[in-house]
C-alpha cells in the first residue's frame, strides 16, 4: 500500500509575477467550496460541479511510473477554487490479482467538504487494463432489497483494495479531521458534503463504492453527506438485476448517481454482450456533437442497421433464457428516433433511449479502433462509426461540461 499526503498551493502561490487581486487569475470559481457544500440539485444549474469533477476525474491518471501524483491533482483543485486543499492518496497495486487501484481524497481547508476521486485505466499500464478484462462475476457484498447481486470482479476487486482505508479517512472527516492521519486537531463542524467520481475505470469503481456505501448500514452516517456521484465515461458494472435493484430501492443513488457519456464513446456500452448481460443505473447525461444533417442521417442510418442485424441473436437468446423483457427493451432501441440525438448534453430519460451494451465483439475489436484514427484525418473525421476509442478522453468530457467563458484550470478562456 502506498499512502501519500500533500497539501495543496494558495492562490497566491498560483499567480507568479501577478498582482494577487488579479481578476485574470485564480481561481476558477471563487465560491467554489461554498457551491459543492450548499448546493442540493444536482447538476447545479451553472454547470460547476459536473465540470470541477470532470476536471478532477482527468487529473486523476496523473503520474509516473504507475504512481499517482498527488501534488498535481492538489495543485489543479487549488486553481479551481480549493486553495490549501488537503490532497491524499491510497494505491493498491497486485499485478497477480489484477489490482492497480489508486483513491484521491482531496479536502478543503475549513474541512466542510471531500472528493473522493478514482483512477481510470492507465493506458500504458497492462494490469490495468487487464483488471477492465477481468469480467467474470463476482457477489456484491451488499444486499440490495434482500438479495445480492453479481457484478464485475475486476472493478470490484479495485475498490474493496482501498476501501476500508478510505472509509477511515471519511470518518476523520465527518469529526472534522484532517484525511491526513498524521495531522491532529478538528477545525469547523466537520463534513458537509461528500462527492464521488471517476472516469472509466475509476467511474466504475466510484459507482460500486456508491453503491456499497449506500446500501450498507453501519455507513449510513456517511452517505447523509453524499451529494452527488458524478462519473464520466463509465462501462456498466452489473447485470440488469442490479441495475432494476438500485433503481427500486430506497437511497441517493436515485437522483445522485449522474453517468456522463460524450458523444461515441465506446466504454459506456461495455463490457460487450457477449461476455453476459449487463446494465447501467442512475441518471444518464448524452452529449451529442454538432452534425449536418447528411451526418445525422448517416449515423441514425448506420445505427438502426446495426440494431437490426443483431436482432435475429437477440429474438434465438430471449427464446433460449426465456427473457422477453429483454426483447422487449432491444426491439425498443429499434425506434430510436433522431430526437434523441439533440447537439450538446441533455439527459436521456426514456429507457429505450439509454446507451445499449454493445451487441458484438465487432465494436470493440474493429469499429471503435476504426474511428480512432479516422478522428485523427480532416477527410474521415465526420464518417458516422456507431463506437469511437477517441471519445472516450477525458480531455473530451473536461472541455464539453465547462460553463460558457469559464477559465480552464491553466487560466484561459474554454
Amino acid at each position: 500500500m502506498r499512502d501519500t499526503y500533500v497539501k495543496g498551493p494558495g492562490f497566491a502561490e498560483l499567480r507568479p509575477a501577478k498582482s494577487p487581486t488579479d481578476p485574470s487569475g485564480f481561481p476558477v470559481y471563487p465560491d467554489l467550496v461554498d457551491r459543492l457544500a450548499e448546493d442540493k440539485h444536482q447538476p447545479d444549474p451553472d454547470g460547476v460541479v459536473p465540470h470541477v469533477l470532470a476536471t478532477c476525474s482527468a487529473y486523476a491518471y496523473a503520474g509516473f511510473q504507475h504512481q499517482g501524483d498527488p501534488e498535481t491533482v492538489s495543485m489543479i483543485m487549488a486553481r479551481l477554487g480549493m486553495d490549501e486543499n488537503a490532497c491524499r492518496v491510497l494505491e493498491q497495486r497486485v499485478d497477480a490479482l489484477y489490482i492497480a487501484s489508486a483513491a484521491y481524497l482531496v479536502q478543503d481547508k475549513d474541512r466542510r467538504v471531500v472528493i473522493l476521486a478514482y483512477r481510470g485505466t492507465q493506458p500504458e499500464d497492462i494490469i490495468s487494463i487487464l483488471t477492465d478484462a477481468d469480467v467474470r462475476p463476482e457477489m456484491l457484498a451488499v444486499e440490495l432489497q434482500g438479495r445480492r447481486h453479481e457484478v464485475h470482479a475486476g472493478f470490484y476487486r479495485n475498490v474493496r483494495a482501498t476501501r476500508h482505508l478510505v472509509v477511515r479517512a471519511l470518518e476523520r472527516a465527518l469529526r472534522g479531521e484532517s484525511v491526513n492521519p498524521d495531522e491532529s486537531g478538528t477545525r469547523g463542524d466537520g463534513l458537509e458534503a461528500l462527492y464521488i467520481t471517476g472516469h472509466s475505470l475509476g467511474g466504475a469503481m466510484a459507482a460500486l463504492m456508491a453503491v456499497t456505501l449506500v446500501h450498507e448500514p453501519r455507513y449510513r452516517h456517511i452517505t447523509d453527506k453524499l451529494k452527488g456521484v458524478y462519473t464520466f465515461g463509465q462501462p456498466m458494472v452489473g447485470g440488469p438485476d442490479l441495475a432494476r435493484a438500485c433503481a427500486e430501492a430506497p437511497g441517493p443513488l436515485n437522483d445522485r448517481l449522474l453517468r456522463y457519456i460524450f458523444d461515441r464513446d465506446v466504454v459506456p456500452a461495455l463490457p460487450p454482450r457477449p461476455v453476459g448481460p449487463y446494465a447501467p443505473f442512475g441518471r444518464e447525461f448524452h452529449y451529442r456533437r454538432p452534425r449536418g444533417r447528411t451526418d445525422t442521417a448517416l449515423a441514425f442510418a448506420a445505427d438502426s442497421a446495426v440494431d437490426a442485424l443483431t436482432l435475429p441473436g437477440d429474438v434465438l437468446r430471449a427464446v433460449a433464457n426465456r427473457d422477453w423483457g429483454d426483447l422487449s427493451r432491444r426491439v425498443g432501441t429499434l425506434r430510436r428516433l433522431p430526437r434523441g440525438r439533440a447537439q450538446g448534453w441533455t439527459e436521456v430519460t426514456e429507457p429505450h433511449l439509454h446507451y445499449p451494451q454493445m451487441d458484438t465483439l465487432a465494436g470493440l475489436a474493429v469499429v471503435a479502433p476504426l474511428a480512432f484514427f479516422a478522428a485523427k484525418l480532416a477527410l474521415t473525421r465526420t464518417i458516422p462509426f456507431k463506437y469511437s476509442f477517441d471519445d472516450h478522453g477525458p480531455g473530451h468530457y473536461v472541455n464539453a461540461l465547462a460553463p460558457p467563458g469559464v477559465l480552464s484550470e491553466f487560466g484561459d478562456v474554454l
